[in-house]
């Protein structure tokens, strides 16, 4: 298996990563690689210790720093494919740690799920209580399966991963622990609309590579994601993105249509009003940007 982590300048997020990773339980002596694909700066030194610390679970550490032209989350995911030795391909965000046992339940997923395009574990961080759960389908940011995407293209459903107890199917895989047999990335190409943070674009690949078969999600592989804010786009930004690159998402899937625009102008609407009880102005702003550029883009989309 070949598992790549992107990142950016969060040395010390990674350090933890790589730490879960080397402390991974017995894989009786499969090959696995560690590949970091970095947007920053990462010194020799640093690299040397992560080495070290992998090597003693027989683990390689590669390593493929990036120009400034070819910067950004979903270029980072390209590269990785192309970068990769091996069948498996496993996404890791840089700011989770796992769980010891992580590898060898994804190995036995992978052995009884053969039909498996791709497999996703569940982060144990998301905390979601029933009025937030409440919360999530009234704003159309979450389905009632979990497995499913929202009528808004949202993927806020898998805030309840962790609470299932068996594997199920998926439309979508979380993109902080994603693993795909790499033979269905081939379609993946780099998109105008996915930029710098590239916010969606793990929904971008999942649904590429649904197209080619089933994925699913197992709560037995566990994790915490983080969620570190070091490095990201600043708030105005990733607020219009969380509109407009959903537009671009339902787009893609060809679902693009009177009802689901309109439910993404009321996600939309959520939250802009989310945002300014909150008093965060650079989000509100981010996201009455992106609610007028909608108008725009779904004017066009019905023109063509």
């Amino acid at each position: 298996m070949s598992v790549a982590i992107c990142t950016r300048n969060r040395h010390e997020d990674l350090w933890k990563c790589i730490e879960s990773i080397s402390k991974q339980k017995s894989i009786n002596n499969d090959q696995i690689e560690i590949i970091i694909i970095d947007d920053g700066e990462t010194s020799k030194d640093w690299l040397q210790n992560a080495g070290d610390l992998l090597i003693s679970n027989n683990m390689d550490l590669r390593y493929l720093p990036k120009k400034e032209s070819e910067s950004g989350l979903i270029k980072s995911r390209i590269k990785s494919v192309e970068f990769s030795k091996y069948e498996n391909l496993l996404f890791l965000d840089d700011d989770v740690e796992l769980e010891q046992d992580y590898f060898l339940t994804l190995k036995k997923t992978l052995s009884n799920y053969p039909d498996a395009v791709g497999i996703s574990g569940a982060d144990q961080g998301f905390v979601c209580t029933p009025k937030g759960r409440l919360l999530m389908l009234l704003s159309g940011r979450s389905h009632f399966s979990p497995g499913k995407l929202s009528w808004s293209g949202f993927a806020s459903a898998m805030n309840m991963w962790n609470k299932h107890s068996n594997v199920f199917k998926t439309e979508f895989l979380h993109g902080c622990n994603m693993c795909y047999r790499k033979k269905y990335l081939s379609d993946i190409k780099d998109v105008e609309w996915l930029k710098g943070y590239s916010l969606g674009e793990d929904l971008y690949i999942s649904y590429l590579a649904g197209n080619h078969g089933s994925m699913y999600v197992n709560p037995d592989l566990k994790l915490l994601h983080h969620g570190s804010p070091t490095s990201r786009d600043k708030a105005e930004f990733v607020s219009y993105t969380k509109i407009i690159n959903h537009f671009h998402l339902l787009k893609t899937r060809n679902k693009v249509n009177l009802f689901r625009y309109l439910m993404l102008r009321w996600t939309a609407c959520f939250l802009s009003i989310e945002a300014k009880l909150k008093r965060n102005d650079e989000a509100y702003s981010g996201y009455r940007k992106g609610t007028k550029e909608l108008r725009n883009l779904f004017a066009a989309n019905r023109v063509t």
